[in-house]
């Protein structure tokens, strides 16, 4: 199973040890990787063991071991390169380079040097591919029951590729990874928008308690906690459940808190101040919408700032700054 390009990474890690003026025998005199095991290395016919790539990073003072990740093929490669973008185009409501994104992944799948050797990883690109896709349909296709009915449609089969008898209604038994997280997140917010509220929880809860414990070891996942967290809380805005919503509100700030991400605090303090207001609680709630607003100011976002203004001036009451 081709996982590397460990001919590039070879590459790249004698012209390090070059660099840094030295030879194969002050390698092994130094720290004492033999001259033969760093030959095999440079030349890309081994996958050096994560303390070889720690030793060679000290005395290269270069973080090899990124350098080796980076060299990564396949889903792991392509994620890498497309995900964060797809996060800031979500963000920013922005989907103008998502077709660059796509065509990158088709790259990916089409280069001999880049595509997945496995069945296993050739799927899981593929299903990547899919979230690309489905995100870009349900962000800029029109809203029409039957684009959604569509999109929900490839959301299953997506998950099929790597859950080949996959059955929601067995949802709490699968383990599941990012990109099946983030596709499932899109299949209960269409649940949402057909005012599926229940069914809409159910899947969300299961998520969040499946993404709580990745994120014990992978902060990539806080971002996908933040919107199951944000769509809970709004299912039980709708059931007119408002203790609940304060609940949720108040695990995803401490969460915020707990790991230094506030670029969705401003959205759970709207939440928690619209609760608090249903509950009869004006004053806290005036205090919460005033913080929301402060926020989006501080980090630039002055029109999201004045859209949350005006609905509690138009539905709650008047926000005085």
């Amino acid at each position: 199973m081709k996982l590397y390009q460990l001919d590039k990474f070879g590459e790249d890690i004698k012209q390090i040890r070059i660099d840094s003026n030295l030879s194969q025998a002050d390698v092994y005199n130094t720290i004492g990787i033999s001259q033969d095991t760093l030959r095999r290395i440079e030349n890309g016919y081994t996958i050096p063991k994560f303390e070889t790539l720690e030793y060679l990073s000290l005395l290269y003072k270069t973080d090899v071991v990124s350098l080796l990740s980076k060299t990564r093929i396949g889903h792991h490669f392509a994620l890498g390169n497309v995900a964060q973008n797809l996060n800031e185009m979500i963000i920013n409501n922005n989907f103008t380079h998502i077709d660059n994104a796509i065509k990158f992944i088709n790259e990916t799948i089409s280069n001999d040097q880049e595509r997945p050797s496995d069945q296993m990883l050739l799927n899981k690109l593929f299903q990547f591919k899919a979230l690309v896709e489905i995100i870009q349909e349900f962000n800029v296709a029109p809203n029409s029951i039957e684009d959604k009915k569509f999109i929900s449609e490839k959301i299953i089969n997506a998950l099929k590729l790597t859950n080949s008898n996959f059955d929601l209604k067995e949802l709490d038994n699968y383990v599941l990874d990012y990109i099946e997280i983030r596709l499932l997140i899109i299949y209960s917010v269409i649940l949402r928008l057909y005012s599926n509220y229940q069914s809409t929880i159910d899947i969300l809860e299961v998520l969040l308690e499946k993404t709580t414990t990745k994120l014990k070891y992978d902060s990539n996942y806080l971002d996908l906690l933040f919107k199951i967290f944000f769509n809970i809380a709004y299912c039980y805005h709708r059931f007119d459940m408002h203790l609940k919503v304060v609940e949720i509100c108040d695990q995803a700030m401490r969460i915020c808190i707990e790991h230094s991400d506030y670029s969705l605090m401003h959205a759970f303090l709207f939440r928690k101040a619209v609760a608090l207001f249903n509950l009869g609680e004006k004053e806290q709630s005036e205090q919460l919408i005033k913080q929301c607003i402060t926020i989006l100011k501080i980090i630039g976002n002055e029109t999201l700032a004045v859209q949350y203004k005006k609905i509690f001036d138009k539905m709650y009451f008047s926000v005085e700054e």
